[in-house]
């Protein structure tokens, strides 16, 4: 029965890779047209203001996502009460921040600061309620709701940020877009999904929300500190310009692959708590397998394109001011991504599964203080590729020390021959494509990037990862017999199992 359980991870992760993918994509696109229409001073700013958001939702808000994705299960049969309570603590927390943005507007600070204080409370306000909405699509495993909201953001964030940057509005242009692209996809999300909820707090579900989210939420809290620090230290070194190079380079290599790994955390997470709720320990860790297979399958060749074609990648999609710092750290951070994925989206479970989300805390507090004292004396002596490479030390103990204490509460497996498989496969693609690395341009990336994916995947097939060529041979063969029954032949229908 095995197989068939895979093949049917792989088809729910592909569809999440589509949810996410697409508007991953139109997102995307924003990276190399906001490098080509802002300076770097410019592109520093908002990324900057972007970073203190996200630190901020993290840490106020991060709690209550998770734990609707954690207990939607629990509370199937009731799930407003669940959802009444999430909802009111996120808007009390957001009536208390309004209240402080207001009094901190009226101390004698410069008007630019004002306006900073204004938009920020605002993007962090439609930020946390639109994220709720998300991860309620996705805790319902309703993959097209979720890409329908991620769409309508990433689509009016880069139509609505670019028209501001045209008229002048410079690094508030894409801070405007984001607004508006949440703003209306949450609207649509609340009208459709939210028609139960009451403004009130079940204190028992508030008690266990608190138990299980908190812990997480200063963990994500921290990662964000981990993730972020390095541009705040480096705009204090070196200036805006420098930490915009920085974050372009950082932005494109760890989205393209968050993307992917994420896709099929998103995928297999919400199956394995359901796995945990219906059949216990061990229907979650077969689950749990699956899932480091997939995150290897995607992950890798990811990390293997980016090293190798880092060159090509920066001269096609960015500005030529940041190209040069890009094709430097692009490889740094790709390897720093994928640890980071590993552990967030894989190791971390063992935790989250045990209830016992306060080792997380712990251990992410130790690699923030970490990162940041390595910083301070990496950024000073080498600059970006320092950070960068802090941030591969950083992500490496953070991987190691969750899985070994990780351990202790819940074991999560790790598929050695799947891992053996994906670096087989990667190894083949990497030597097709390095003799060819020099070659730069659209058209030449996208025929090393073919190249090496059909190689990749071929050896996968060939190998049998997760059951691929059985499922191949056995669609084929299915195929067959409908076309020998339609033409007059009767042929049994054999399936590989």
């Amino acid at each position: 029965m095995r197989p068939r359980s895979d093949h049917q991870a792989l088809s729910h992760a592909a569809i999440y890779l589509v949810a996410r993918g697409l508007p991953g994509a139109i997102a995307f696109l924003a990276i190399p047209l906001f490098s080509r229409l802002l300076a770097p001073a410019d592109y520093g700013r908002y990324a900057l203001v972007v970073a203190t958001v996200s630190l901020l939702n993290a840490l106020l808000f991060q709690w209550l996502r998770l734990s609707l994705l954690r207990y939607l299960p629990a509370y199937r049969d009731d799930p407003g009460r669940l959802k009444s309570t999430l909802t009111t603590v996120t808007g009390l927390l957001l009536t208390v921040l309004g209240i402080l943005a207001a009094v901190a507007c009226a101390t004698p600070i410069p008007a630019e600061w004002r306006g900073v204080l204004v938009a920020g409370w605002v993007l962090l306000a439609t930020q946390a309620v639109f994220e709720q909405c998300c991860e309620y699509a996705r805790s319902s495993i309703r993959p097209g709701r979720y890409m329908a909201l991620q769409v309508t953001k990433s689509t009016l964030a880069i139509g609505v940020g670019v028209g501001l940057v045209l008229l002048g509005a410079r690094w508030w242009g894409p801070l405007g877009g984001m607004v508006c692209g949440m703003a209306i996809g949450a609207v649509w999300a609340y009208r459709a999904d939210w028609r139960d909820v009451r403004w009130v707090v079940d204190r028992r579900v508030l008690a266990e929300v608190c138990r299980y989210g908190i812990p997480l939420s200063l963990t994500v809290a921290l990662a964000v500190v981990i993730e972020s620090s390095d541009r705040f230290l480096i705009a204090w070194w070196s200036g805006q310009g420098a930490a915009g190079l920085y974050a372009v380079s950082v932005d494109f290599a760890s989205q393209t692959l968050t993307l992917l790994m994420l896709s099929v955390s998103m995928a297999m997470f919400p199956l394995a708590v359901r796995e945990w709720e219906q059949e216990g320990p061990q229907g979650a860790q077969e689950q749990m397998r699956t899932n480091a297979s997939l995150l290897l399958a995607v992950g890798v060749p990811c990390v293997v394109g980016l090293v190798v074609l880092a060159p090509g990648i920066a001269n096609c999609f960015l500005g030529k001011e940041f190209r040069a710092t890009a094709a430097l750290i692009i490889p740094v951070v790709a390897v720093g991504t994928f640890l980071a994925g590993l552990k967030a989206y894989h190791f971390d479970a063992a935790f989250q599964f045990a209830h016992r989300t306060i080792w997380q805390v712990w251990i992410v507090l130790f690699a923030a203080i970490l990162n940041v004292a390595l910083n301070l004396v990496a950024i000073p002596r080498w600059g970006v590729a320092g950070a960068a490479g802090v941030a591969v030390i950083t992500y490496l103990i953070t991987t190691v020390l969750t899985a070994w204490l990780g351990r202790r509460h819940f074991v999560v497996p790790w598929p050695m021959g799947s891992c053996g498989q994906v670096a087989v496969a990667a190894g083949a693609m990497a030597v097709v494509i390095v003799p060819f690395r020099g070659f730069h341009g659209g058209i030449a990336l996208a025929g090393q990037v073919m190249a090496g994916a059909v190689v990749y995947g071929l050896m996968l097939v060939g190998m049998n990862f997760l059951g691929l060529r059985d499922a191949v041979i056995g669609r084929l063969r299915r195929r067959c017999a409908v076309e020998a029954r339609g033409g007059g032949v009767v042929a049994p229908l054999v399936e590989t199992r």
